[in-house]
């Protein structure tokens, strides 16, 4: 009797490992049958959409090391619509939330070198944000 239990239960794994093995290969067939796509269209879509109105932080006046005569500057640029415009230096912070795509604001000046550090917020929180570093040195002679 020990023979043929012995018979079994070999015989018993053996059918044991080949079940399994078939089902674990159907699972992977259906698997690959049922995967679904790695990129969402509605996210690529929704990304071309941000392209075409998507505006990064251009400062068209004053230029980067720009030298003035003058106790303030006008700072004009562009930005996206509805974001929040951060301007620092040591002798001022002002802070802008635009209507339009383009903004003004005075800003004053400090004898010498002035590093004015702006930064826009968009109003998107998919959006990031931007930052620019101005250079600006005042030679008033007062």
């Amino acid at each position: 009797m020990k023979k043929e239990t012995g018979i079994a239960v070999f015989l018993g794994i053996v059918v044991g490992v080949i079940v399994a093995s078939v089902l674990v290969w159907q699972s992977r067939q259906n698997q690959l049958h049922q995967a679904k796509t790695i990129g969402n269209t509605q996210v690529a879509t929704h990304a071309a959409a941000f392209s075409d109105t998507f505006e990064t932080l251009a400062i068209s006046q004053p230029e980067n090391g720009a030298i003035i005569n003058g106790k303030t500057i006008t700072i004009k640029g562009k930005v996206n619509k509805g974001s929040l415009i951060v301007i620092q230096s040591p002798i001022k912070n002002v802070v802008l939330k635009n209507d339009a795509e383009e903004f003004s604001t005075d800003f004053p000046l400090a004898f010498g070198e002035n590093v004015i550090h702006l930064v826009a917020y968009p109003s998107d929180p998919q959006l990031t944000t931007q930052e620019k570093d101005l250079k600006i040195y005042n030679l008033d002679e007062q």
